[in-house]
């Protein structure tokens, strides 16, 4: 491996460190803007997680997405100019990404505007800077479409939401959270906005029930075993047959997905 790491160093001294040519992702959200941007042949390798869109089968994997399933000697082997990360997870890999000469991005979406920043960004490190101002552009068409239908709701009007990231223990998402902020542009109110703190707190059973959500979101979990939790019946959400899955992959990842995000959960606010 030494004899890996020394032969790269070499060639990393050539690599252009303006342009992203050879890309080792790691968030599935960063694979799928690649992609989206025309980039994805630059993808020289990816996570198991990342599985969207389907060209990405082809592509060898590093392993999972956290430092405990990554390995730095394979992600290194695969001889990239651009490590694609995610900030709080992939922090680890900045001194080796340091030490051979690779540039690390860690993305830190934490808004729709974030989402727009990032996809342009990555546009012009990979020289789609035209595809990746088109794709933005078509986001922002999409998303104004969203909130001028729902700009006129009053407060009374927009539903309560509960969005249950986990249910052992229960976690939801917090207001400096996109999901927070996408719940907002699609009309409806997140019960746990005020946690203004966290992306994702753990809460209490004894709250999400006091704050009778009108809609619950799923991205997991099964619609029947919610409904049937002790004292759940009593929620408004219940009670009406509010409760949806929508698809984690499409809601979690903040990329060029969140358009069709929106435009589900739109749907089901009404």
């Amino acid at each position: 491996m030494k004899k890996i790491f020394a032969l790269f160093i070499s060639l990393a001294l050539c690599v252009s460190v303006f342009a992203a040519n050879r890309i080792v992702v790691l968030s599935p959200a960063g694979c799928e803007i690649l992609y989206a941007v025309g980039a994805g042949d630059k993808i020289v390798a990816r996570t198991d997680f990342c599985n969207f869109p389907s060209e990405t089968g082809s592509l060898p994997s590093v392993g999972g997405f956290d430092g405990k399933t990554l390995s730095v000697e394979t992600i290194i082997s695969y001889e990239p100019d651009f490590v694609y990360g995610a900030k709080g997870m992939h922090d680890f890999l900045k001194e080796s990404c340091d030490q051979f000469g690779i540039e690390l991005y860690l993305s830190e979406d934490a808004s729709i505007q974030g989402v727009y920043d990032e996809i342009e960004f990555i546009g012009n490190k990979t020289d789609r800077a035209k595809e990746a101002g088109e794709l933005v552009d078509s986001m922002k068409k999409g998303f104004s479409k969203i909130q001028k239908k729902t700009s006129k709701l009053s407060d009374k009007k927009k539903k309560a939401v509960y969005w249950e990231t986990w249910n052992a223990p229960y976690m939801s998402v917090g207001g400096c959270s996109f999901i927070n902020e996408l719940i907002s542009v699609c009309g409806g109110k997140n019960i746990f906005a005020d946690i203004a703190d966290q992306a994702y707190p753990m809460v209490s059973e004894e709250s999400i029930l006091a704050r009778n959500p009108q809609v619950i979101i799923l991205p997991y979990g099964d619609i029947a075993e919610c409904a049937g939790r002790n004292g759940w019946k009593y929620i408004s959400a219940v009670k009406d047959k509010k409760i949806f899955n929508v698809n984690d992959d499409i809601f979690s990842r903040p990329g060029p997905r969140i358009l069709e995000a929106a435009e589900i959960l739109y749907e089901l606010l009404k």
